[in-house]
């Protein structure tokens, strides 16, 4: 874990700063076990076995290799160079080879129309949401192949930093989490399902400093007076068959 002294306490909700200077932070808070596992969830929902898939928004890659343990081959699209940078050292220290990883964002993908068979964006950053999400939408039905699958999974509603949501209360939050559905489901036609998952840290010292670091401080103060390790938290997915 990065030293939080050296890096501050907090970044309070910054997720920006997060990918950009905290690449290794990310990486830790992203490599949190989850009970039950999504990529699992999404296998047993859409089934990766000898796909090819595209995973938005990848950074550190470990949706990425989550999903290459059952597709075909797995192109993992990040903008950030630091977190493509972790991604790429991974595969190459693994012995990965089934993963590949490009520049890109979820309104411009850079692969050819029709070359892969299903589209993941996994609490993928797309922001401004009403500017961002019609782009993905139209980007990833373009690079689909039909009968194949766009995937987009974020936090629900309600639900942003999980059961801690009340105490974090980030204003912005609820609204954009809201705007989300409202643009996937009522405009584009995907339907929905939600997923409860419980995030496991393990000890005090790494949720404070990779979730508490993320959340801001007042997440910080609860998690020390109560002590807790553990986050339970409810997911959303928008599937859509893509029809070509």
């Amino acid at each position: 874990m990065a030293d939080s002294k050296r890096r501050g306490e907090t970044i309070e909700n910054r997720w920006d700063i997060l990918y950009r200077d905290y690449p290794e932070v990310y990486d830790e808070f992203a490599g949190v076990p989850y009970d039950p596992p999504m990529i699992e969830v999404l296998h047993g929902l859409f089934d990766f076995k000898g796909k090819k898939v595209v995973d938005i928004g990848s950074g550190s890659g470990r949706s990425t290799f989550s999903i290459a343990a059952y597709a075909e081959h797995v192109i993992g699209v990040e903008p950030e160079a630091s977190m493509r940078k972790i991604a790429e050292e991974k595969a190459k220290k693994q012995g990965v080879s089934n993963v590949s990883f490009v520049d890109g964002c979820a309104e411009d993908i850079p692969l050819d129309t029709g070359s892969v068979d299903m589209v993941v964006a996994i609490t993928a950053t797309m922001y401004p949401s009403e500017k961002v999400i019609p782009r993905f939408v139209e980007e990833a039905a373009r690079v689909v192949r039909g009968g194949g699958a766009v995937v987009s999974v974020d936090v629900a509603p309600g639900w942003y930093g999980g059961e801690l949501a009340h105490i974090i209360d980030d204003p912005d939050a609820d609204p954009e989490l809201q705007t989300k559905h409202r643009l996937f489901v009522d405009e584009h036609g995907f339907s929905y399902r939600d997923v409860d998952q419980v995030s496991m840290y393990g000890s005090t010292e790494k949720i404070l400093g990779t979730y508490g670091f993320i959340f801001g401080r007042k997440a910080i103060e609860h998690l020390r007076k109560s002590g807790q390790t553990s986050i339970t938290w409810r997911f959303r997915v928008y599937p859509k068959r893509i029809e070509k």
